[in-house]
C-alpha cells in the first residue's frame, strides 16, 4: 500500500512533498486501486490486484490471471469428491444440500422418514413372541419371531411346571432343561375298582380310565350278592310270600320288595285234609264246605296299573261253597245239573290314593263287599 510522509523538505536540489507513495521496487498497481506491487497483473471480479500466472478462487469458481494482457479467466469448480447416496432402505428418501465440506458443492444424503415406513409384522404361531428393533444403518425397523421359554402342543402353550392336555391317556408335563423345554409323558395309572352290579365304562374316548356304572340290581341272597336283570323276579329264600324284583326306571336299577298277599282263609269252613299251598307256595287253599257263602274280610296292598296303595286297605269279598246238585232227569232223558256260586249281593264303592312309581299320586275307586248269597249259575257241560 502506498505509505503517506508527514512533511515537505528539500534534499539534493530534489522537492520532497507529502502525499503517498510506494516503497522501493514497488509501484502503484494504478490510479483507481491504492495498492502497491512489484510488477503489473490482473485485477479479479474481486477487485484485488492479481500477479501474472496466479490462480485464485472467488465465487465457486477458479480463476487465473493470464499473461500478454488477456485479463482473468474462470472456471467452476468441480465436485469430484461429493457424495451422492443410493437410497434403497426402506423409510429413506433423497435429499440435496450443500456440501459439509466444501460450500461450492452440493451432494445427495439419504434422510429417514418413519411415515414411510409399512411397519408390516410377521405372524407368530404358538411358542413365539414378536420382537422388533431398528438396526444400525437402518430407517425402519425390523420384526421377527423369537421362541418363547414354553412348550406347545397344538395351538396352545404351557409353562415349565405345568401339566399338559392329552389325549392320549397319559399324564405329561412340561420340563425345562436348560434351554431346551420338552413335554414329558407317562402312561395314566388307573386304580378303579367296581361294586358287584356295576362295571367300568368310558363316556368318551378321552375317558382313560371310566367310571363305575350299575348294570345289574343287587340282591343279599343266601350269604351272598346275587344280580339281576331288568325285570327279574326272584323268591326269598326263607319266605315265599316275599319277592324281589329288578327294574330300569329313570336310567337306574331299582329293587324292590314285594309282599304277597293271600286271601284269608278259614280254615273251618274247608273240608278236613283239603288244606293246601297253592302253587306259588305262599298262600294256602282247600276245598270249601257245602253252603259256606259268606263275605270274608281282609287286608291288603291294592294295585292298578302299576300304582299300589300306600299301606294295606281293609277289603271285603265273597267266599264259600254253594250247593251243586247232578240227577237224572226223566224228561230230559238225560243227567241234571244244578249248580250256585257265592255271589254279592250288595255293594258299596270306596275311593283310596295310590303311588306310582314316579313318586306321584293317583285317586282309584274300587268295589266292597258288604252281603253275599248262594245263586244259581250255568254249570259247565260235564260231571260234576
Amino acid at each position: 500500500m502506498l505509505k503517506p510522509t508527514d512533511t515537505m523538505v528539500m534534499k539534493n536540489d530534489r522537492r520532497v512533498v507529502e502525499g503517498c507513495f510506494c516503497s522501493k521496487g514497488s509501484m502503484p498497481f494504478s490510479m483507481k486501486i491504492d495498492t502497491c506491487v512489484s510488477e503489473c497483473g490482473c485485477v479479479g471480479p474481486d477487485n484485488i490486484p492479481r500477479k501474472y500466472g496466479e490462480s485464485f478462487e472467488f465465487n465457486c469458481e477458479t480463476c487465473m490471471c493470464l499473461e500478454g494482457g488477456n485479463g482473468i479467466t474462470c472456471q467452476k469448480q468441480q465436485c469430484h469428491h461429493a457424495r451422492n447416496e443410493e437410497c434403497t432402505r426402506e423409510g429413506f428418501y433423497k435429499v440435496t444440500q450443500v456440501s459439509a465440506t466444501n460450500k461450492c458443492c452440493e451432494e445427495t444424503v439419504c434422510r429417514c422418514d418413519p411415515s414411510r415406513c409399512s411397519n408390516t409384522f410377521p405372524k407368530c404361531g404358538p411358542g413365539f413372541e414378536l420382537k422388533g428393533g431398528i438396526n444400525e444403518g437402518h430407517c425402519c425397523p425390523t420384526y421377527v419371531c423369537e421362541p418363547k421359554p414354553v412348550c406347545v402342543r397344538g395351538n396352545a402353550e404351557y409353562l415349565p411346571g405345568s401339566h399338559v392336555y392329552s389325549e392320549n391317556c397319559e399324564n405329561c408335563l412340561c420340563a425345562q432343561n436348560g434351554n431346551n423345554f420338552t413335554i414329558a409323558c407317562n402312561p395314566v395309572v388307573c386304580n378303579i375298582h367296581c361294586p358287584a352290579g356295576f362295571k367300568v365304562k368310558k363316556n368318551s374316548p378321552s375317558d382313560c380310565c371310566g367310571t363305575c356304572q350299575q348294570t345289574n340290581c343287587v340282591v343279599k341272597y343266601d350269604g351272598s350278592y346275587r344280580l339281576m336283570n331288568n325285570g327279574d323276579v326272584l323268591p326269598s329264600m326263607n319266605d315265599n310270600c316275599t319277592m324281589y324284583k329288578c327294574s330300569f326306571i329313570n336310567d337306574q336299577f331299582v329293587t324292590t320288595v314285594t309282599q304277597m298277599s293271600c286271601p284269608p282263609l278259614n280254615e273251618e269252613d274247608c273240608e278236613p285234609g283239603s288244606i293246601q299251598l297253592l302253587p306259588n307256595g305262599c298262600c294256602k287253599t282247600c276245598i270249601q264246605k257245602k253252603d259256606s257263602c259268606r263275605v270274608q274280610a281282609f287286608d291288603d296292598y291294592l294295585s292298578y296299573q302299576g300304582c299300589r296303595s300306600v299301606s294295606r286297605i281293609k277289603m271285603s269279598r265273597c267266599e264259600g261253597a254253594c250247593g251243586k246238585v247232578s240227577r237224572y232227569s226223566a224228561v230230559e232223558h238225560t243227567m241234571s245239573h244244578t249248580c250256585s256260586c257265592c255271589h254279592e249281593v250288595q255293594t258299596t264303592r270306596s275311593k283310596v290314593k295310590l303311588q306310582c312309581p314316579d313318586g306321584t299320586l293317583i285317586d282309584h275307586e274300587y268295589i266292597d263287599v258288604l252281603e253275599c248269597k248262594c245263586a244259581g249259575t250255568k254249570c259247565p257241560d260235564r260231571n260234576v
